[in-house]
């Protein structure tokens, strides 16, 4: 009974660490692009609807005013968004929204807690609202910085 050891069938420890490798490589890159991605889906769900009324009762004050509103204004502006997760404020024709920061077993949007997001108007010649442009840090880390 003579066994031939070229006849044995398996993997060698170095093609097990080659795809230990692969597997570590892929790894690192996919798993910022996820955080990125629940980032901005939290973000989406959190946060892009109450922007969105205060970016529509905006425009409305300025249809009916025929002028942007104060910030003494900005209470009746922002009553109807749900701001649990960001704060308003306002400069002239743009308007500042900053994420809160919280304990991260109550904030689900704690990794972009303090980054902030300016919406200036966008006008055309007859002075009407036609649409937004967004600076800000948390715009260019979620790719929506310009005119959207």
């Amino acid at each position: 009974m003579i066994m031939k050891m070229r006849e044995s069938k398996g993997f060698t420890l170095v093609e097990l660490m080659i795809v230990v490798a692969i597997i570590g490589i892929l790894a690192a890159v996919a798993v910022p692009y996820y955080q990125r991605y629940i980032a901005k889906s939290r973000l989406a769900s959190l946060v892009w609807p109450g922007i969105h009324v205060i970016e529509t009762n905006v425009a409305a004050y300025y249809s009916l005013n025929a002028s942007f509103p104060a910030s003494s204004d900005l209470a009746q502006i922002e009553a109807e968004a749900n701001t649990t997760y960001f704060s308003v404020s306002m400069a002239g024709t743009a308007i500042n929204f900053t994420i809160k920061a919280g304990a991260t077993s109550t904030n689900p949007l704690y990794a972009l807690s303090g980054q902030g997001l300016t919406a200036s108007v966008v006008a055309n010649t007859a002075g009407a609202v036609i649409g937004w442009s967004y600076s800000g840090q948390l715009a260019t880390n979620m790719g929506l910085a310009g005119i959207q």
